[in-house]
């Protein structure tokens, strides 16, 4: 009954309309998801970037390994009713969750750090919102937002509170 009552009260979100170069509404999802992808990456992709190569130093041990309180910390500072990444978990699963999760997300950095091992956490996804007031169908009238793995919010507070700890 609740479920339903909500499903009727949510707000119905409206088609994205999305025109190409040529003025053409584009119909199909994957003419619109190309047409977005195209321009925004005509619009911040350099040629004059260079790209930052992977670390590939020997795995080691942190010299301060990242604490359950640290972890805590990062949790709490996230804000909370946030869309999630492509892992799917939200703030509120994190910040709320128990002392044992803590322990094992810090646990889990301090591991990936020794072992040099990839936490595949750096992809994001690409969401397009028509900026309010303009016209729909031009991809200039749309605002790009990624959303961000939460495990990733997490650990760049983390490295940025031990940064600003060295550097103090």
């Amino acid at each position: 009954m609740f479920k339903a009552v909500k499903e009727l009260n949510k707000k119905q979100q409206e088609k994205l309309k999305v025109e190409d170069t040529n003025g053409k509404l584009a119909i199909n999802p994957n003419d619109t998801v190309n047409i977005i992808a195209s321009f925004f990456k005509e619009k911040f992709q350099t040629e004059t970037a260079t790209e930052i190569e992977a670390f590939t130093g020997s795995p080691r041990k942190l010299h301060q390994p990242i604490t359950k309180e640290e972890v805590k910390k990062s949790f709490d500072n996230l804000n909370n009713n946030r869309a999630p990444g492509e892992d799917g978990i939200h703030a509120e699963l994190l910040k709320y969750g128990t002392q044992e999760l803590n322990e094992q997300i810090a646990k889990i950095l301090n591991q990936t750090f020794e072992r040099h091992e990839n936490l595949d956490i750096n992809a994001g996804e690409l969401i397009a919102i028509p900026k309010p007031g303009k016209p729909k169908g031009p991809p200039k009238n749309l605002r790009p937002i990624t959303l961000l793995n939460t495990i990733r919010k997490a650990l760049s507070k983390i490295v940025v509170g031990l940064v600003i700890f060295l550097i103090a």
